[in-house]
């Protein structure tokens, strides 16, 4: 039961307090871009959450290996990086014998797949020190954050959208990077860093 609430609890603080898709920048620009696409949304959205949890569970099982626990920064990023490689390669051979989807639904795996945030929990995981537990709620958190930022700015921009009383020098582009900075302001006050340190 502690393990479930350990689980939980990370998964909460990642979603809420550490949102990594706008406090922290990672995957920011397929948030914006994967967010017009609302038929792609919920598919892209579930293979960050996969690939966040998976990846994180992992590499933390491979710290436990002396050697690779032993293995500095840069060692450990190479390490990190060729874990998310396999499994995309493994996951794109077992997508291909089984289900045949097609090349846009590949496109859409890669990019979620090689997100800046998948390959960046992992290393907070092993920042913090985190227990495998917290490693699977960081993975989560970090998936659900994930969709709940593809929510927010879909829910933005559509307002933008649909708002008169923005000028047309802000319409569009520069009104969705205001939006955005916005929200990334706002997380960041959540997570209770200064923005500059």
């Amino acid at each position: 039961m502690h393990n479930l609430y350990t689980l939980f609890q990370t998964a909460l603080y990642m979603i809420f307090v550490q949102n990594l898709v706008f406090s922290g920048g990672y995957g920011s620009s397929e948030a914006i871009r994967m967010s017009t696409k609302p038929k792609r949304f919920a598919v892209f959205a579930l293979m960050i959450s996969f690939y966040s949890t998976v990846t994180a569970l992992l590499c933390r099982l491979l710290d436990t290996v002396p050697q690779i626990s032993a293995l500095g920064s840069a060692e450990h990023i190479a390490v990190f990086g060729t874990v998310l490689l396999a499994l995309y390669y493994i996951s794109v051979l077992l997508l291909r014998v089984t289900v045949h989807p097609n090349r846009k639904f590949f496109n859409t795996l890669g990019v979620a797949a090689l997100n800046t945030l998948v390959f960046a929990v992992p290393l907070i995981n092993r920042q913090a020190g985190f227990t495998v537990m917290q490693c699977i709620g960081t993975g989560l958190g970090s998936g659900l954050s994930f969709i709940l930022a593809l929510f927010l700015v879909n829910v933005g921009l559509r307002r933008l959208e649909n708002n008169r009383d923005i000028p047309p020098v802000f319409r569009g582009t520069p009104a969705m990077f205001l939006y955005v900075a916005m929200l990334s302001l706002a997380f960041s006050g959540l997570s209770g860093r200064a923005l500059f340190a």
